[in-house]
């Protein structure tokens, strides 16, 4: 019987065999904030895809706006002293980036197609503005962006661009 259960065991062990094997990393930051920014595409690392543009469309003015969404987390803006004084802290916003031309306040944009620029409506880079809306609990801030003619004397011209610029979400 002891044989017979070894024998078993034996044809159990060989039947396992190495499967796959990976790693699982971990992440994070913490902030001293009264929201949690969303991680991904609606928080830490959004990306606007303006797809195929018309380079006759920009060239003749046209602007072709994208939308794009940030997203605030668990928010706990309104805090209560030990008095019971009741105090709701506001948000604000600062789009930043080496990459703006200062003659058209947009950002420069790399890449193979030249004459182009990006704005955020409403927005202008380096400079902070007031957030509307923003309460406790889950808040997503709605912004867009374009993809316009950088200058009237110069023509924009054909090929793949990228652009990028930080936020700073500030709470007083």
């Amino acid at each position: 019987m002891a044989g017979l259960v070894a024998m078993s065991m034996a044809s159990v062990n060989a039947m396992a065999a190495a499967g796959n094997s990976g790693k699982v990393t971990f992440t994070g930051e913490v902030v001293d904030s009264p929201c949690n920014l969303a991680p991904g595409q609606d928080g830490t690392d959004v990306k606007v895809d303006f797809g195929q543009l018309s380079m006759s469309q920009l060239n003749a003015g046209v602007k072709t706006s994208e939308p794009f969404v940030l997203k605030l987390q668990n928010c706990a803006l309104t805090t209560t002293d030990s008095q019971g004084a009741t105090t709701t802290k506001t948000a604000s916003i600062t789009f930043n980036s080496t990459d703006v031309d200062s003659t058209n306040a947009l950002l420069t944009t790399h890449g193979t197609a030249t004459g182009l620029g990006i704005g955020i409506n409403g927005y202008t880079f380096g400079t902070e503005a007031g957030l509307k809306g923003v309460m406790d609990g889950n808040n997503e801030l709605r912004f867009t962006a374009t993809a316009q003619k950088a200058a009237a004397a110069t023509a924009v011209t054909a090929g793949d661009f990228t652009a990028a610029t930080n936020f700073v979400i500030s709470y007083r």
